[in-house]
Formats: structure tokens, sequence, C-alpha cells
């Protein structure tokens, strides 16, 4: 017998996130998306951190979670201690870097349990507070999204308690009719980072051609990261001067891409960007260290088993040829525009049980009930 047969109200749990990212990024985006769906399931939702840029703090509050954010010179403080105990929380979720050692503080605190998600495999782990035996003392259990990092961490760890926890991005990201070929708009979307990058730099070093096939044709560069965004700052006013029109934009951090998305004739880039490009129904050129090329029906699985080419893929940037894909992928998709768009919803609606909210929040409730048992 099941709590809809005795009529008996599920458990609603708070929640609080650690978080010390100073930009958006990956673990940023994932506390959106998880405490998103776990809000919109009933529960109560905290993140807690300090920030020192543009972040998803409106976002965070707009989705009903409470944010507590200050400056702070070091990863805990007094008032992050008061705003925990006052919260209350029955769990503490933190990625395992950057706000591992906050955790690991508001723990001894409140004395609540510690779940640690993993994004990433395990690196960087000879930073203080953040080595392997930290993760196993102060963790109360492990949760994962992909496989392939699970799979690694059983080896290293296997006695933890380890749990799947995947992305919901289900009812955060919708597919919208893509717009007609003309104007061409290619969107480079994701942190601007050292493995992602080079395919977006090779796009804009080879720009004539481009303007030769596809006449017309605008690019923007989506996201922030350090010396590469004003690199390609200066990339785009270098190409504006030379075709005599405003044809390349850079915008930097955008907390909400949905209009950039939707802008898109073509998505370029990886990982999580590339899914959100397909679930928005969107043709995607995965640029990345691990995988460059076009994704399409035949090769989506393969696509997410490599989490779209951030565990790996066809090949690597360093690698002779790969970069010379580039440009002519940009030109496939261009001249299979129309063939192509009548794909986009059939991938989409393939990929959206890999990221549903349900499952999510089901997930979530079974590490609780291991925890309270």
């Amino acid at each position: 017998m099941n709590h809809t047969d005795l009529n008996i109200p599920k458990k609603r749990y708070r929640i609080l996130f650690c978080s010390d990212a100073l930009l958006v990024d990956g673990v940023t985006s994932y506390i959106l998306h998880l405490g998103t769906a776990l809000v919109r399931a009933g529960h109560q939702v905290a993140v807690l951190g300090r920030w020192a840029g543009k972040g998803f703090q409106e976002r965070y509050r707009r989705e009903g979670m409470q944010v507590f954010c200050t400056l702070s010179p070091t990863v805990g403080n007094l008032w992050f201690d008061a705003k925990a105990r006052a919260f209350d929380p029955d769990v503490i979720l933190t990625d395992s870097r950057r706000s591992f050692p906050l955790a690991t503080r508001l723990k001894k605190v409140t004395g609540k349990p510690v779940v640690t998600y993993f994004l990433d495999h395990l690196e960087k782990t000879d930073r203080p507070g953040r080595d392997v035996p930290s993760l196993v003392r102060w963790s109360d259990a492990w949760a994962v999204a992909e496989d392939p990092i699970r799979r690694s961490l059983l080896e290293v760890a296997p006695d933890v308690p380890l749990f799947k926890l995947p992305r919901p991005l289900e009812g955060i990201i919708q597919g919208t009719p893509p717009p007609e070929r003309e104007p061409f708009h290619l969107v480079c979307f994701g942190r601007l980072s050292g493995y992602k990058t080079p395919g977006m730099f090779r796009l804009l070093e080879e720009v004539d051609r481009l303007e030769r096939e596809i006449p017309g044709f605008c690019i923007t560069v989506v996201g922030g990261g350090g010396w590469r965004f004003w690199r390609f700052k200066a990339l785009a006013a270098k190409i504006n001067r030379k075709l005599g029109r405003s044809c390349v934009r850079v915008t930097g951090t955008q907390v909400d891409p949905a209009p950039w998305l939707e802008k898109a004739s073509v998505i370029c880039g990886g990982s999580t960007s590339a899914i959100e490009g397909v679930l928005s129904e969107r043709p995607v050129i995965c640029f990345t260290g691990f995988w460059f090329g076009l994704i399409t029906e035949d090769d989506l699985e393969e696509a997410l088993g490599y989490y779209f080419g951030e565990r790996g893929g066809h090949g690597h940037f360093h690698e002779p040829g790969v970069l010379e894909k580039v440009i002519p992928e940009v030109l496939r998709v261009h001249r299979e525009y129309d063939s192509l768009r009548k794909s986009l919803p059939v991938m989409a609606r393939r990929l959206q049980p890999h990221f549903a909210s349900e499952e999510a929040v089901s997930c979530f409730e079974q590490i609780m009930r291991f925890l309270t048992s």
C-alpha cells in the first residue's frame, strides 16, 4: 500500500544548497535546474553562498528558492552559520569541489547530513578540505547524474552510498519552432572554457569563407570566461570593421539562455549547452574538446553517452584535422536546414526522458528515505 492509498501527504523536505560560485557555471546551473524541480514538487529550497559577480540569484528567487548570499573573503562565516541554523535544513547538498568546505562547516553547525553531488570526475582533490578522505568522511551519501562518473566513483570509494541524481531540464528548456534559414544566425553558447572555445575561435578565424558561402550570416557568442571573453570582443570588433556590418556580437554571461536559443538557426556548444540546444529543437554542432560535429538522429544516443562531448567522443581538437570540420559542418546545416528541421522535434522527444523532472525528484526522495531510515 502506498501513500496515495492511505491518503497520507508526501513528506516535504527543507533542502539547503551550498554554492561558492563567483559566476554562472555548471554548478550554479545544476542548482537552478534541480532546485526548481524540487520546489515545484513541493519541497522548500534555499541556496547559501558567496557571490562576487553575475549569478543566478534572481532566477533562484523567481523559482521560489530562498537565497542567502553576501560578499565574503572566506568560504564560510558566522553570518552563513546563523542563516543555516535559522533555515534548519533536513539535508545539505553540495558539489564536490569549491562548495564542499562550506558544506563541511555547516554540517558541524547544523548537525544535518550532507549529500555531495559530482558533476565531473574526481579532480583537484589536492586542495585542502576537498581531498578524497574529506569527501568520504563528511559526506553521508554521494550523488551523480552520469554513468561514467558513477563507475569511477565506485572504484575510488566503493563503500560510500552512491545514488543517481540527474539534471532535470524538463519544464525549464522549451522547444520552439526554429526560425527561417535566412538570416542564418549561429549562437555559440556556453562558458568560454579552454576546451570549449577552439571551435568558436576557428569559426571567427574563417569568417571570410562564411561571408562567401552564407551572405548575411550573424554570430552571437553567449557566455563569460575571463580573458577569452575579451579576446572574443576584440575579434568581433575587428571582423565587424572588416565586413562593414555588425555581424558578430559577444554578450558575456547571460543568466537566461531562452531568448538566445529561440533566435538561433544553429547552436554551437557542448555538454549541457548542447543538450539545451537539442531540447530547444535547434540543430546543434558540438564544439568541445572531445567532439566536433553535427548531432543527428543516428548518433544522438552516442552523444548522450559522452554527455555531448564532455566525457569523450569524436576525437580531440589537438588532433590533426579536427578543427577543419567546423566550417564544413556549419555549411552542412545551412545547406540541409529545411530537412534537418523535420527531425528536431523527434530528437527533443527522445532526449526529454533522460532529463525529466519527475525522475530527478524521485531520485532525491529515495536519497532522503535512505538518510532518514
